[in-house]
């Protein structure tokens, strides 16, 4: 397992009460899972999956300033040191 850095951005942010948390982990689900599990009662419907045990599929995921979407997904391995970054999407003009 690695030790990944999870930075958590606007409404996370703010239900959490946290910038960022450290966990271990092989792949991006180790550490949404983990984080999920920690803190799934201070996110609401909006934020996480019907089963409460995934962020909800709108959400923006971040590992290295690369959305996983264009990754591996859920899947996608991470290395020591790792950044990922958590956050719902923005829009504006």
């Amino acid at each position: 397992m690695v030790e990944v850095e999870l930075n958590l951005l606007n409404i996370f942010q703010l239900r959490v009460k946290k910038s960022s948390i450290i966990y271990e982990g092989n792949k991006v689900g180790d550490i949404i899972t983990k984080f999920v599990e920690e803190y799934k009662d201070k996110l609401d419907n909006e934020l996480l999956s019907n089963n409460k045990k995934k962020l909800e599929k709108k959400m923006v995921i971040i590992l290295n300033g690369r959305n996983i979407e264009y990754l591996n997904k859920y899947k996608t391995e991470l290395e020591e040191g790792d950044k990922l970054h958590v956050s719902v999407p923005l829009a504006g003009g």
